[in-house]
């Protein structure tokens, strides 16, 4: 029965690491940046962890490899690499520790502790010679009495302590990540990532009470390492949650825009290319309809040039120096928002009276807008479509 939840919960929690790392990864093949491709690494190494924690998969790997044993000196390193990984996530997520100098400091202090600390633990394991069964769910209790076997387990579980301890300090000192005020963007997910690796602190305190209680022939204490896996096991749904949440964040937000921006794109296009060729958003190609969207409003806004005027900009200043909110209105996307109104009314009256454009200089505003920040000026200008002021500009202006 144990066997059964416990394989239920590992697949589930191996879908969810591998599927969440999977999509990080595939991301990480474009935008190739060192954080997202650790991030995706980490949960694909844990997703390792858990697949080869279930039973099933455990006796099945250890029978092909001929040491029953073997899965449990693997998923001991994939948690360190793990744990190592997070630790270095820290580092690069930090302004002022991933420079290359700091970076090179970094890396020459803390990988020989988890080099070293694997190597020990492999030469333990093979010293140990554990031919006896293979023991899944016990192995840590089960081989406790074997001098090599329990001192490998305490050089793993003291090399997860102070991975643990320097990561979580790395996420919540005084001059943590969280702390920084320059990445208000990452805090949530932090601190979420930070429980999770600090929850590993649990399963190492359980585990190491009922290896030592194991040691002197007493296993009262060993369900305690159930408990440690129930502790890793939420350690890594948290932690898969804080690294998807700005992604899951950074889709919601890029569907309100789309939703927002259908609204300039039906102001600024043409009649008769509206219907059925509205732009819509899916799953699979949300990032390419949005920047899709935006250059169809940039070439539709850049074809109303000639039919704009500078006067609904004039009427919104004026407007807005005696509206009782004057501080806090964005003056610029309202303006915009006039002014595009106003040029696709003009179009749409000469086009009914079939006379061309007009050939003069035309007043339409000059706009340096980096490329990186077009989409937020462009969502301004939508939300600014409707507002109260824009109305009574064109309402004066008519």
């Amino acid at each position: 029965m144990l066997e059964a939840v416990l394989t239920a919960v590992n697949l589930a929690i191996f879908a969810v690491c591998f599927t969440v790392g999977t999509a990080k990864a595939a991301a990480a093949r474009s935008d190739r940046d060192t954080t997202l491709q650790i991030t995706a690494s980490v949960l694909l190494c844990a997703s390792v962890v858990y697949l080869l924690s279930t039973p099933a998969v455990y006796r099945l790997v250890g029978a092909a490899a001929g040491s029953p044993s073997l899965p449990s000196l693997l998923v001991s390193i994939a948690i360190l690499a793990c744990v190592g990984h997070a630790h270095a996530l820290t580092f690069l997520w930090h302004p002022r520790r991933r420079s290359p100098h700091a970076l090179r400091r970094a890396m020459a202090v803390w990988a020989p502790m988890y080099g070293l600390a694997i190597a020990t633990m492999t030469v333990l394991f093979w010293w140990a010679d554990l031919s006896g069964p293979a023991r899944p769910l016990s192995f840590a209790t089960s081989y406790a009495h074997v001098p090599a076997a329990f001192a490998l387990e305490m050089v793993y579980l003291g090399a997860l302590v102070v991975g643990i301890v320097a990561t979580v300090r790395q996420c919540r000192g005084p001059d943590g990540v969280i702390a920084l005020p320059g990445r208000p963007d990452l805090a949530e997910s932090l601190r979420l990532f930070a429980l999770a690796v600090g929850l590993d602190l649990a399963y190492v305190a359980c585990t190491a009470t009922a290896v030592i209680t194991a040691a002197r022939g007493e296993h009262a204490l060993d369900f305690l390492t159930a408990v440690g896996s129930v502790a890793s096991s939420i350690s890594a749904l948290v932690a898969s949650y804080g690294l998807a949440k700005p992604a899951l964040a950074a889709r919601a937000a890029e569907r309100a825009d789309h939703e927002t921006l259908l609204a300039l794109w039906e102001t600024v296009t043409a009649p008769d290319a509206h219907g059925s060729a509205v732009p819509s958003m899916t799953w699979w190609n949300r990032r390419y309809a949005l920047a899709d969207l935006l250059a169809e409003i940039l070439d539709a806004t850049y074809s109303l040039r000639p039919w704009m005027s500078a006067a609904p900009a004039e009427a919104v200043t004026a407007l807005a120096r005696s509206h009782p909110d004057a501080n806090g209105l964005d003056v610029k996307a309202l303006q915009t928002a006039a002014m595009i109104h106003h040029a696709r009314q003009r179009r749409d009256d000469s086009n009914a009276s079939e006379l061309p454009a007009p050939l003069g200089p035309n007043e339409a505003p000059r706009e340096d807008t980096p490329p990186a920040l077009e989409r937020a000026r462009q969502v301004r200008i939508a939300v600014h479509l409707s507002h109260p002021l824009v109305a009574e500009a064109l309402k004066r202006l008519a």
